[in-house]
């Protein structure tokens, strides 16, 4: 590594560990990052600055959701589908996360607690948003068109994190300046609604100057053509789909139902389409969670991290960080037992059509499809569904490098949104078709609103999230999905009882409550 790398690589960590709203120190999950990290002593010249800044910032927000594996232990885990295997590594805080026990001691618990990471991107897209404008003074190859739509990307980064910190907290400190000054301010919390009004705002003011897709023939965008950018940046259907899971949450579903239609009435500008189950669980990138998917299958990433094999000086596939670490084991890896699996009674549970090309039966062979689970006749079954491990399997057969990305949401999360938000909106006759289009392409006959449900739109909104239940498992939904179903349907007392008291938020960490004397603990963790 050369002297002025070093030298950059330090001041960048310096400025994390100082700027994250509540970090007193750094993890390695921040030394990952820093090479791409827009810091206060970098040179704001040329136009490779500004794209190296805003690419840390993607960095920063997907190494915000996944440390730890927190997108999953949060959104699978957490009163999830998953059982934890007996004798796993972390066995206990496993089975803590899934009995909603997260005010233990666990050093895990401490980290999955702290926001601070979340800040670090935050107050990136920040000091992007202020710095970069002097760009264009100085390099004339970095036009002002160039400038919009990189800080429109910056904007709605952040916008996405405080989303995400909304969902997992409740009210979060809403700061909207950077401290690349070295000055350091505790701030109080915010009111999650005051959080999200200021996310939606922002997605739309930058909604405008977002394009469907980056880059064209006579005006490539930073030298690369859409095929190159397409489900990797924030494009203009990423703000849509932004824009319809905050309404969601917040039970505006009028809004929902906009913006899914938007998404799906627009959805071939990106090439976004379906994903056939062969495409949905393969490994290579043909799959459409590689990260290294071609391009024909990018645009049906809605919203996604992605961990390239090689990205400028890094490579990016890591050993933690992506579901593979919990669910896989031998053949994939050398690992005799998963950490985490779903029961062979959960299985025949949940999937309960054998026709289903996810987990049914196959007609010729009358063998279970192994698209989702694999060694079905073991105590154990494997979870399967993802699986992209790279080559690096340790000696003694414990650790692999997994290369997954981090699909947010697919074309088939949308149409079920869309579903939940018509049947919400009393439109349950205009909810069967966005429902039967994620149906057919598992191999299932279309259900009709007359004769399966009688009209009766409580029974279809059970059969909806059922859907995303069986579609969507593994990628960090259910848990999520519960709370907005227990919303609508109210047919969970114990649920509905955890969610008005705040206790479906979780704790705030024992380091930022130290460093910032105006926070104040969760209450139903006091």
């Amino acid at each position: 590594m050369s002297n002025s790398l070093k030298s950059n690589k330090y001041r960048s960590r310096f400025w994390l560990c100082m700027l994250a709203l509540v970090s007193a120190s750094c993890n390695k999950i921040v030394d990952i990052d820093v090479y791409h990290a827009a810091s206060e002593e970098q040179q704001w010249n040329k136009l490779e600055d500004a794209r190296a800044a805003l690419m840390g910032i993607y960095g920063l927000t997907r190494a915000a959701l996944v440390e730890n594996n927190a997108h999953w232990i949060n959104g699978d885990l957490r009163a999830g589908d998953f059982t934890v295997t007996k004798g796993a590594y972390n066995e206990s805080q496993l089975r803590a996360v899934v009995e909603n026990k997260l005010s233990r001691s666990y050093p895990v618990f401490e980290q999955l607690a702290n926001w601070r990471r979340f800040y670090a991107a935050i107050n990136a897209a920040a000091v992007y948003i202020e710095r970069a404008p002097q760009i264009v003074d100085k390099d004339r190859s970095y036009s002002e068109s160039n400038l919009e739509l990189d800080i429109a990307q910056a904007r709605a980064l952040r916008a996405f994190n405080y989303f995400y910190m909304v969902r997992i907290w409740g009210d979060v400190p809403l700061i909207t300046k950077s401290f690349d000054n070295g000055s350091f301010r505790e701030f109080p919390k915010t009111d999650a609604q005051t959080v999200l009004n200021y996310a939606k705002n922002e997605l739309l003011e930058v909604l405008p100057t977002l394009p469907f897709e980056f880059g064209t023939s006579s005006n490539q965008y930073y030298g690369r053509n859409p095929e190159e950018w397409r489900g990797m940046v924030f494009n203009k259907l990423w703000v849509y789909a932004c824009l319809a899971h905050i309404s969601a949450w917040e039970g505006n579903y009028a809004d929902v139902e906009t913006y899914t239609k938007f998404i799906l009435d627009n959805n071939t500008h990106i090439s976004a389409n379906f994903t056939p189950i062969e495409n949905l669980v393969l490994s290579s990138s043909e799959g459409l969670f590689s990260s290294e998917t071609n391009a024909s299958l990018r645009g049906s990433k809605i919203i996604a991290f992605n961990f390239p094999a090689v990205s400028d000086r890094l490579v990016e596939n890591t050993q933690t960080g992506h579901i593979e670490q919990l669910t896989l084991s031998y053949p994939f890896v050398r690992k005799a037992y998963p950490d985490i699996y779903v029961t062979k009674d959960s299985l025949y549970s949940i999937f309960d059509d054998m026709d289903d090309l996810r987990f049914g039966v196959d007609t010729i062979t009358f063998l279970y499809h192994t698209n989702y689970v694999y060694n079905l006749n073991a105590d154990i079954p494997v979870f399967s569904k993802i699986k992209v491990v790279k080559n690096g399997v340790t000696a003694d057969g414990d650790y692999a490098v997994f290369g997954s990305a981090l699909v947010f949401t697919r074309l088939e999360e949308i149409s079920l949104l869309r579903a939940e938000a018509l049947v919400a909106l009393n439109r349950g006759v205009e909810a069967i078709a966005p429902y039967n289009a994620v149906r057919r392409t598992r191999g299932l006959r279309d259900k009709s609103y007359l004769k399966d449900f009688e009209q009766n739109d409580t029974e279809l909104l059970r059969a909806i999230f059922e859907e995303r239940r069986k579609e969507l498992i593994g990628e960090g939904w259910r848990w999520y999905d519960l709370i907005r179903r227990q919303k609508l349907l109210k047919d969970d007392p114990a649920l509905l009882d955890l969610i008005e008291k705040g206790g479906i938020y979780w704790p705030v960490a024992n380091e930022v409550l130290q460093a910032n004397t105006l926070i104040e603990q969760n209450s139903y963790w006091k």
